[in-house]
């Protein structure tokens, strides 16, 4: 029996313990042998179970050393299948040679094996054999190894954190062999990183189960794209951005190796680091540590980014791109702003002159049913590129070059740039507000957007730009209603007397000079009807003046001196890493210009904190704002209209000539001019009233952006800006008209 006990627990079918079930671990001892005791049969019970555990051990591990979507799981399968249960096979070979060769630890009197004694021996491989088993399945699920579901299989993160965890149940056997597995699941783990940040390739088995993975597609050729739930936990946020940034960086230098020319030569350089990176990776102990871990990937990224990438991406082309930005999405350039709305104006407005009757009787439809095409929107951009070129005096702006080339009007979501390659492991810690402020410019969705090539996408990503792009339309909305009122003040027919009173045609006869009356009393009775609106004009004017002087002229513009200043002062060796850890001297030296990768961790922080100071994140001003700007465009269209009409009212008048409008017309033009006016009374008061609540909640704390835990690669945020700058220079402005406030 003892033979077949031992034949049992190495893997092998025995009578003893009956057929071996689906699940292991609930099979008892044969009724059948009924010269055994009670007790005799329960120790034989739990030797059947272990060698129950034993083969449906052996039988999983095969399965998901063969077939698991993870190379860390089927590393660890392997190791437990090839060296822990090899173990096991020994210590059966153990007992096996202690009974034959009668060792007294183990045979009694009368060459008596007492059965406890062998189920005492293997004591301590119940608790690891069922740890073993749970580990098995924790890798993929019993049932699974039948079904060939792959969703419900564990992932290498999820497997390296279980490992760690067990390490600390305070069982002295479990946390061995468990530190042994986190070791190899480690180094399988490292091995697909290696192919990363050596080579800039990803791992060609399990590739699914890398954090990082390409995606392609007609837009967007290329793109890296990062899952955390795949990233171990021992892994810190800033390095796997620095661990995604070092692979993207060599995609980017083998990119231009390829190309004629002189970073043809970068392939040598890049090789010998990828030699010297290797080092900091083979120093590693296993199981890794976070902080040796961080530190290594530390120095490869400043071994990458103070040797070719300074040639590949040096500071005066991060620059140029910057001011590509501040010059014209963050509307620097005024000439810029006036000539893109100029050149709207004109297209919408000759799609307005073909609507007639659905104009006059209908101008809020009218303006939604107009339609915009895209090759509209590039003859519009591209008139506006033309305009600003014949005003341009240096024909050698590089920054004017390099944005005729790359800056686009488009409806949203028609981005033909170049896929980003700067993504960060923590997303954006704001969110711009979803109310739409570009379909105001040409009555129709559009943005404006930059195509990022290569090697300026490891600085810019695709969420910068749609959030630059959100800016831009913010700021151009109210300089242009800003604008179409101002024009309001430039039509002198509305503002004089028609015709004139020195005229002798009027004041020769009596008939003329009765005429020349009646026309000065319409004329007072259409000012008085009028004071409103243009009181109200006039505060709107103020209210939107004022604020785009504090956003353009304090926040933005002080936000961006605070930033390029950072950009363009060189590091401090102690602060040339922004990982959180010491980076040995010899590694870091002194940078001459700070990394691609800290430069947009910071650019990140900054684009944040002035998204927030601009408050284009609060719902409910956004809101406000917007409708204020649409029913001033709807305030223009029927002011203009009203004037219009009078205009020609008072011409057919004078000549004598009959005319298709009529009073009625006049008085209808009016009511809805006044209607449009008490809207934006009632938005300007909106507007104001949601400032003050801002001014009341941004305080302490909250008066400025809390990055938490964004990365800003040790970037400080302009502190300044506050709502309550803005509101007291509107307090200056306040109007009132009947004892109300209008602003």
């Amino acid at each position: 029996m003892l033979h077949e006990v031992l034949l049992a627990l190495s893997g092998h079918p025995s009578p003893l313990f009956g057929q071996h079930g689906d699940s292991p671990g609930a099979h008892d001892a044969d009724g059948d042998l009924d010269i055994l005791s009670p007790s005799e049969k329960g120790l034989l019970n739990s030797l059947g179970q272990l060698s129950e555990l034993h083969t449906s051990l052996r039988t999983h591990l095969d399965g998901i050393a063969a077939s698991h979507r993870s190379i860390i799981s089927r590393a660890v399968a392997t190791s437990i299948r090839q060296t822990h249960l090899a173990r096991f096979q020994r210590k059966i070979i153990d007992v096996e040679r202690r009974i034959l060769t009668k060792d007294p630890s183990i045979v009694g009197a009368y060459n008596i094996v007492p059965l406890s004694t062998i189920v005492s021996g293997f004591g301590e491989w119940q608790r690891r054999m069922q740890w073993y088993w749970d580990a098995a399945c924790f890798m993929r699920p019993d049932h699974e190894s039948k079904s060939k579901d792959k969703q419900q299989e564990c992932t290498g993160a999820a497997l390296i954190d279980r490992l760690r965890a067990d390490t600390q149940t305070g069982y002295p056997d479990i946390e061995t062999v468990a530190s042994e597995l986190s070791k190899v699941a480690e180094a399988a783990w490292l091995r697909q990183l290696a192919s990363w940040v050596l080579h800039g390739i990803l791992p060609t088995h399990g590739a699914d189960d890398f954090f990082l993975r390409l995606e392609r597609s007609e837009e967007e050729p290329e793109k890296v794209v990062r899952n955390t739930v795949l990233l171990p936990s021992f892994v810190s946020k800033a390095t796997a951005s620095s661990m995604m940034f070092i692979g993207q960086s060599l995609r980017q230098l083998e990119y231009h190796s390829q190309q004629p020319g002189d970073r043809g030569t970068m392939t040598a350089e890049t090789h010998a680091l990828s030699r010297e990176h290797s080092i900091h990776l083979a120093r590693l102990d296993l199981p890794l540590d976070q902080l040796h871990l961080a530190r290594a990937v530390s120095a490869i990224r400043q071994s990458l980014s103070q040797g070719v990438l300074q040639s590949l991406l040096p500071l005066s082309e991060i620059n140029l791109l910057l001011s590509c930005m501040r010059r014209y999405f963050l509307v620097e350039d005024g000439d810029f702003a006036l000539t893109l709305i100029a050149e709207a104006e004109k297209r919408v407005l000759a799609k307005q002159q073909g609507m007639g009757k659905l104009l006059q009787d209908h101008p809020a439809k009218a303006l939604q049913s107009l339609s915009v095409k895209d090759s509209e929107l590039a003859q519009c951009m591209a008139q506006t590129w033309k305009s600003l070129a014949s005003r341009d005096d240096d024909d050698d702006d590089a920054v004017f070059t390099f944005a005729r080339h790359r800056i686009l009007l488009a409806a949203p979501g028609l981005n033909n740039s170049r896929p980003s390659t700067s993504h960060s492991v923590s997303s954006s810690s704001v969110k711009v507000s979803t109310i739409e402020f570009g379909d105001l410019l040409c009555t129709a969705p559009t943005c404006l957007s930059l195509a990022i090539e290569s090697p300026l996408n490891l600085i810019f990503n695709t969420r910068d730009v749609e959030m630059y792009s959100s800016i831009h339309a913010y700021l151009i909305a109210i300089r242009r209603a800003h604008l179409r009122l101002s024009d309001l003040w430039r039509r002198t027919s509305a503002r004089r007397d028609y015709p004139a009173p020195s005229s002798p045609r009027y004041s020769s006869t009596q008939s003329g000079r009765a005429r020349l009356a009646k026309t000065r009393s319409r004329h007072r009775e259409r000012m008085a009807a009028t004071r409103r609106t243009w009181a109200t004009s006039s505060a709107a004017i103020f209210l939107l003046s004022e604020t785009v002087a504090f956003l353009e002229g304090e926040i933005i513009r002080c936000s961006w001196d605070h930033f390029i200043a950072w950009v363009g002062k060189p590091p401090p060796i102690e602060e040339s890493d922004d990982s959180g850890v010491e980076v040995d001297l010899e590694t870091s030296g002194t940078a001459a210009q700070r990394d691609p990768e800290t430069i947009a961790a910071g650019h990140r922080a900054f684009l944040a904190a002035l998204v927030y100071a601009l408050l284009l994140t609060d719902v409910s001003y956004t809101k406000e704002l917007r409708a204020l700007l649409g029913n001033v465009d709807q305030l223009v269209l029927l002011f203009v209209r009203l004037l219009d009409l009078q205009q020609t009212l008072d011409q057919d008048d004078d000549a004598g000539l009959d005319t298709t409008h009529t009073a009625a017309d006049e008085r209808k033009a009016a009511l809805d001019l006044d209607r449009a006016r008490k809207k934006v009374d009632s938005d300007l008061k909106s507007v104001v009233n949601r400032l003050r609540q801002l001014d009341q909640e941004r305080i302490g704390a909250a008066r400025y952006l809390d990055l938490g835990s964004m990365e800003t690669g040790r970037f400080e945020t302009w502190k300044g800006g506050g709502v309550d700058r803005l509101l007291m220079k509107l307090e200056f402005g306040r109007m009132r008209d009947d004892g109300c406030d209008i602003v």
